[in-house]
């Protein structure tokens, strides 16, 4: 197994990187303080210590590029956040998220596993999406030598000529979710659509081309564009980010739209206004407001981590204010000055 050292830039948290949601073939940290985790096909062992990053992976070479040239690109080590969180440390909306969650960085996931990765992830837990893409990788990845029970993200042409029947019991026994993702199989193995062509043109017209796949809306256009593709521009807008949106800016509040999800129409319009409020990191700043207000509801994912939290103490008084204030159905979410 090669290893090694990276020096992390400031500010970085392995932890909350990982955990926060972006992503799902990492688990960990075991007692020693190891996350494990399969990426870019490859089985991986990380650990951080104060500035510095231990890996441990089964392979030298990623993509032909040397590991720890493919991992800081990964990490997103060579993203010069600092400058763009300073700026906005005293913002009554990011101001504490960025505080308590300092460090939490974009991953730069591979475009075909995160695309198919969110197509499953419609609707479902950060844990039951884990759980299916690990039995979805053991019965159509490949093994990865040397490490039993590890197995690759599944190939286009492993997937491309299976019924939907096959794929159903993945996807939460959703046989139209199992139909999309195979075509979307054949369409990139018959080089109808190239996912890295996507990296390379305007957002805005990344996100309108990936909706033209069935099965693929805004959101998830736009978490693929985020955590894959390099659109910083992008803005996911799930219903936590929605009502802190709806909270803080009366344009989208009188725009209207459900309390869940925006409407179409309101979908840019939302996108616009955080483009023009938190700039050319919306896409960060999406992924601080969404972790953040699920902290608010969610008791043991505030166990979970607090400890790469920034005075973690700050969580104790966020006990039960979830459950007692944070509501689906409700248009209102706890003032973030209140909270902590």
């Amino acid at each position: 197994m090669a290893e090694g050292t990276l020096f992390l830039p400031e500010p970085f948290s392995l932890g909350l990187t990982l955990l926060c949601g972006q992503c799902f073939r990492w688990a960990g940290p075991d007692p020693e303080g190891w996350f494990q985790g399969v990426a870019g096909g490859v089985f991986w062992r990380l650990r951080q210590e104060n500035h510095q990053l231990q890996w441990k992976c089964s392979s030298d070479h990623i993509r032909e590029k040397p590991a720890p040239v493919w991992l800081a690109h990964y990490l997103g080590l060579n993203e010069d956040m600092k400058e763009w969180a300073d700026s906005l440390a005293e913002d009554p909306i990011l101001g504490r998220p960025l505080a308590l969650l300092k460090g939490l960085r974009l991953l730069r996931q591979e475009p075909w596993e995160c695309t198919v990765s969110y197509m499953f992830a419609q609707g479902l837990s950060v844990t039951v999406i884990q759980q299916a893409l690990a039995k979805f990788c053991v019965k159509y990845g490949t093994p990865i030598e040397g490490y039993p029970g590890l197995h690759r993200f599944p190939e286009p042409v492993k997937l491309a000529h299976l019924s939907p029947n096959f794929l159903k019991p993945f996807t939460n026994n959703y046989r139209a979710r199992a139909d999309r993702i195979i075509r979307m199989s054949r369409a990139v193995e018959a080089r109808v659509i190239d996912l890295d062509h996507f990296s390379n043109i305007p957002c805005d017209e990344a996100r309108e081309a990936l909706m033209n796949m069935d099965g693929i809306g805004p959101k998830i256009a736009d978490c693929i564009l985020l955590f894959s593709m390099g659109h910083s521009l992008a803005f996911p807008v799930d219903r936590w980010v929605l009502r802190a949106m709806k909270q803080h800016f009366p344009s989208v509040r009188l725009g209207g739209g459900g309390q869940e999800a925006p409407t179409p129409s309101q979908y840019p319009r939302i996108v616009r206004k955080a483009r023009a409020v938190f700039g050319n990191r919306c896409g960060l700043a999406s992924e601080y407001l969404f972790l953040y207000l699920r902290l608010l509801e969610d008791e043991k994912l505030r166990r979970q981590l607090s400890p790469f939290c920034q005075n973690p103490g700050r969580l104790a008084g966020l006990e039960g204010v979830g459950k007692k204030v944070v509501k689906p159905r409700k248009n209102r979410i706890p003032s973030f000055r209140k909270a902590l």
